[in-house]
């Protein structure tokens, strides 16, 4: 007797490198189809062609007539970051299930109005993709946690570095990322809430930066070289480090200090197990960037989000801890621009200081 696995028949918006990845994601989770996929660039609908429709798989060049082949399920968005708003709300307003690559929107007035479709139609799943929750390795800390391995956590302290881009690459990228705290460090802030609980709020933070290769960031309020501090209500604080100019590879590490211990999370990054002794000493290969990292995260990201599809129950996080997140990193993006502390009240709601 053969039983037939219940799928979800998925679209992809948008196939960059990342739209690539989900797309060839969805072919390894067994609950999923990768339906259809849609871009309006040439050259990637010339991969799709020759790449996924042999598979069976629809291509579009507009989104629009993706979202509205019948038989559609869910859509993973990987779009340019401008469209991930309009894109997750059509797709909503359809019915149509969303997991979106952050930012969804670096707007909190468009979050809250996402948010708010989201209670009108409670039936329609909508996750925003911040990967490294799913993260084997951080999910076997955050287990521990939970089993009291270091009693209640008080500190988290976040460390991340990529490599440094020669290509001129980069600096494009960057022009339209929002800033260093939007575009990388939001990640870190997610962790942080999964680590000591999703409703907490932010109390004050600050944020400083230096530029030490990329000069023309100056142009638009940006740095390659970030740290940032928030203290929480209720006692606790974390602090974050990014750099976009490590020579050795993609370097992302995280320490958790408890009441009773602490935990670290890849403390000496190495892309596997293969270590060299000779002459110069003890040599390992670091991971060469962040989706090499978290490859293998981003097909349990989307497996979860499936099975909350078609078990109809709660998605892995929410929007509120989005929102949350969001709010830290347009903030700690202000202080770096103005140097100031900033505060909020225990809604985490930032506190406008009147001018003495």
């Amino acid at each position: 007797m053969t039983h037939t696995i219940q799928k979800a028949n998925i679209g992809v918006v948008g196939l960059g490198r990342m739209g690539q990845r989900h797309a060839l994601n969805v072919l390894q989770v067994p609950r999923a189809r990768l339906f259809a996929v849609c871009s309006p660039a040439p050259h990637e609908i010339g991969w799709a062609k020759k790449t996924l429709q042999p598979e069976g798989v629809k291509v579009f060049d507009t989104f629009d007539a993706m979202i509205r082949t019948p038989g559609l399920d869910a859509v993973v968005i990987a779009s340019p970051t401008d469209l991930h708003f309009s894109q997750t709300l059509a797709a909503m307003e359809l019915g149509i299930h969303v997991l979106c690559e952050k930012p969804v929107t670096t707007d909190i007035v468009q979050l809250c109005q996402l948010m708010q479709t989201a209670e009108l139609n409670p039936q329609t799943k909508v996750m925003v993709g911040f990967v490294r929750r799913f993260d084997e390795n951080y999910q076997d800390a955050l287990r521990k946690i939970k089993d009291g391995a270091i009693g209640e956590p008080i500190v988290v302290r976040s460390h991340g570095a990529e490599k440094l881009d020669k290509t001129g690459y980069f600096i494009g990228y960057a022009r339209q990322s929002g800033g260093i705290f939007l575009d990388t460090v939001i990640h870190d802030i997610d962790l942080t809430l999964s680590i000591i609980g999703d409703d907490i709020k932010p109390k004050a933070l600050w944020a400083t930066g230096i530029i030490t290769h990329h000069h023309e960031m100056k142009d638009f309020k940006d740095v390659d070289n970030a740290m940032g501090v928030v203290e929480f209500w209720g006692g606790r604080i974390a602090q974050y480090y990014h750099s976009r100019t490590t020579s050795h590879g993609y370097d992302n590490c995280t320490d958790i200090f408890g009441m009773t211990g602490k935990i670290s999370i890849n403390s000496v990054p190495h892309h596997n197990r293969v270590q060299v002794s000779n002459a110069a000493g003890i040599q390992q290969d670091v991971t060469p960037s962040w989706i090499d990292r978290y490859r293998e995260a981003f097909v349990t990201e989307l497996s979860q989000f499936i099975n909350a599809i078609l078990d109809k129950t709660e998605l892995p996080m929410t929007l509120t801890a989005a929102l949350t997140s969001l709010k830290i990193a347009t903030a700690l993006q202000k202080s770096l621009e103005t140097g100031g502390k900033i505060v909020f009240n225990e809604n985490g709601d930032e506190i406008v200081l009147k001018m003495q």
